[in-house]
């Protein structure tokens, strides 16, 4: 875990700080950018444990199991808990995902109907193909990654 210092800041000057943070981290107009100026600030560490925090609240509002998730992301049971309990308070990350999962709901529904009209057993189509397409499908629903 990281250390600061035990003398907390300022409200007015930790409210600067965050909009400086925001500047520079927030608005970025690609992904090469914003990861450049990722690595520069956090540490591989920081990187990984902030994409597994990240990743944790995803698959919990997939509804995946608490198991699963530790097994995929290598974490204990209890910070997948007690990331369960953060996102009852989240006003921020969650309705973010909300938004992205409801897209991705769709797009699911989509290749949901794809792979009925072109599935294995259709006339035409490639069985190996087809059967590792709903392979897949079934394993994005069960693991949600």
């Amino acid at each position: 875990m990281t250390r600061i210092s035990r003398f907390p800041l300022k409200k007015e000057t930790l409210d600067r700080l965050f909009d400086l943070f925001f500047t520079i981290v927030g608005k970025k107009n690609n992904f090469e950018d914003f990861k450049n100026t990722i690595n520069d600030l956090l540490s591989p560490t920081e990187r990984i444990m902030i994409a597994k925090r990240v990743a944790i609240i995803y698959l919990l509002l997939k509804q995946v199991d608490y198991f699963t998730i530790s097994e995929i992301l290598k974490v204990s049971p209890s910070t997948v808990a007690k990331f369960h309990l953060i996102m009852e308070k989240s006003t921020g990350i969650v309705p973010t995902f909300k938004k992205l999962l409801r897209n991705e709901k769709i797009g699911q529904l989509l290749e949901e109907i794809y792979l009925t009209f072109r599935g294995p057993g259709t006339y035409g189509v490639d069985w190996k193909s087809a059967w590792k397409d709903r392979q897949e499908l079934e394993r994005r629903k069960k693991i949600g990654i």
